[in-house]
């Protein structure tokens, strides 16, 4: 079996060894397909990224595969999340790591993979339930949201403000492509954050008040600070992206505007479900992964896979590896 990882200076590796053991509670799974992290921090938004330092960390955010084999206590009560066989196609969350040809993954954290769900789109599923959970507590319904970041994470969070029926959502980013794809999940107003004034643009369009909710998907201190300063009194600022990286906020201010800080990050043990419900919304076509997954490799030229997906933001939004 063969296992990609990272090596100290960020270069991907291969090694090999043999296939793992499959535990009482465990699914073995054949993998096919796994999106990338990246390397530093690209997921657009106002400004340059303070956690762009350094070249470690994981390969694999999420991956997808087929259930080789199951642990015998895997279908004892308490199981909640439906029965599980060989042969089944799954997502697998809390899945950061190396990307290897086999898993031997917790079977709480499998999901189901729909037909017509290709394993590249699924691999992007991992990233629903921050999104579902950060909507939820914020409500977009009848409200104007304001979008930081046209990555992934901006471009779910476009997609399921606009599937709560909110009254418009307005996008920034820092580049032209990723706009047009902002447009095409459902942004009603595009703001190029490297040639506008975002805080003019919202302004004019909100008639000066302010939008109510602001989904914060850069990850950094410039987006989280322009998302504060579009917010009208009262607004949400949900953080759907939160590397490490510290922000800081003015209590004095945000006192006097009584503006509220949501943070959208799941509980584990709310993850396998969240993704289900995100899955469920794929299946229907109310939510779109394929507009995100912009480039395929095969796993031999995951090298060339890293330097696109960390030097190119501009062109790619998801890149998925594959074995085969």
């Amino acid at each position: 079996m063969q296992t990609l990882t990272l090596d100290a200076e960020g270069n991907p590796e291969v090694s090999s060894g043999p296939v793992p053991a499959c535990n009482d509670e465990d699914v073995l799974v054949k993998v096919r397909a796994c999106v990338l992290s990246r390397r530093g921090n690209a997921d657009g938004g106002a400004g340059p990224s303070s956690a762009a330092n350094g070249a470690l960390g994981a390969i694999s955010r999420s991956f997808t595969g087929v259930i080789e084999s199951i642990g015998r206590l895997v279908d004892s009560p308490g199981r909640h999340m439906d029965s599980l066989g060989r042969g089944d196609r799954v997502v697998v969350c809390h899945a950061e790591g190396g990307f290897s040809e086999y898993r031997s993954v917790p079977a709480n954290q499998v999901v189901k993979l729909p037909q017509g769900v290709s394993y590249e789109e699924g691999a992007i599923a991992g990233l629903m339930p921050t999104i579902l959970k950060g909507m939820e507590r914020a409500g977009a319904k009848g409200r104007t949201v304001f979008v930081s970041g046209a990555g992934t994470t901006g471009l779910l969070g476009t997609q399921v403000a606009s599937i709560s029926d909110a009254a418009a959502v307005i996008t920034s980013d820092l580049h032209a492509k990723r706009l047009q794809r902002a447009a095409d999940t459902g942004a009603d107003t595009l703001i190029n954050a490297s040639t506008e004034d975002v805080y003019r643009r919202v302004m004019d369009r909100t008639g000066g008040q302010g939008v109510d909710v602001c989904l914060e998907c850069a990850g950094n201190q410039t987006s989280f600070a322009q998302c504060a300063a579009v917010l009208r009194p009262g607004g949400k600022l949900v953080v759907l992206k939160a590397d490490a990286h510290s922000v800081s906020i003015d209590l004095g201010e945000w006192s006097e505007r009584s503006l509220q800080l949501i943070m959208g990050r799941e509980q584990p043990f709310e993850t396998p479900h969240l993704v289900d419900r995100g899955l469920k919304l794929v299946g229907i076509g109310a939510v779109r992964l394929r507009p995100l997954l912009t480039h395929v490799f095969p796993a031999h030229r995951a090298a060339e896979a890293l330097e696109l997906i960390d030097g190119h933001p501009d062109l790619a939004v998801e890149v998925a590896l594959i074995w085969g």
